[in-house]
């Protein structure tokens, strides 16, 4: 399997201010002690402030801090590169080299296979929280009901 270069951009964002910073700067270290990777180029934007509304309450605003690390990146083969994608969630990925990839069959049935695992976690979670929504949505209503009475 043929190495694979990578630019990728991940971001960090929450708050305070200083847990961004520190959380930027542990991503780094733990990139820089993975011995399958091959970091070329960095660049940490300086931390920065905005607002966004409320998941709640769409006129309330919030304040979140963000930062975020543009990597240049060498992978040893295409397992690692995917790898790479469940372990840091990065927000964007280009592959500069190769061109062409060839993948191995076997390489590739793992990779769908963990997506396929992951997927289906993640599903099985949404479901999980569903229904437990729709039983406080229950238990509030049934609460409601009684205080009326």
């Amino acid at each position: 399997m043929e190495k694979i270069k990578i630019n990728t951009i991940i971001e960090i964002a929450g708050k305070p201010e200083e847990h961004v910073k520190e959380t930027i700067n542990k991503l780094m270290g733990i990139l820089k002690k993975n011995d399958k990777l091959k970091i070329i180029k960095e660049e940490i934007a300086p931390t920065k402030k905005t607002e966004v509304a409320s998941p709640n309450n769409p006129d309330k605003k919030l304040e979140i801090y963000s930062s975020f690390a543009d990597l240049e990146i060498d992978l040893p083969n295409f397992d690692e590169l995917m790898q790479f994608i469940f372990a840091f969630m990065p927000s964007s990925l280009e592959i500069l080299e190769p061109e062409n990839l060839k993948i191995n069959q076997k390489d590739l049935e793992n990779s769908l296979n963990d997506l396929l695992g992951r997927l289906h976690h993640h599903s099985k979670a949404m479901m999980e929280y569903q229904a437990l929504k729709q039983q406080i949505m229950q238990l509030r209503q049934k609460a409601i009901s009684e205080k009326k009475e």
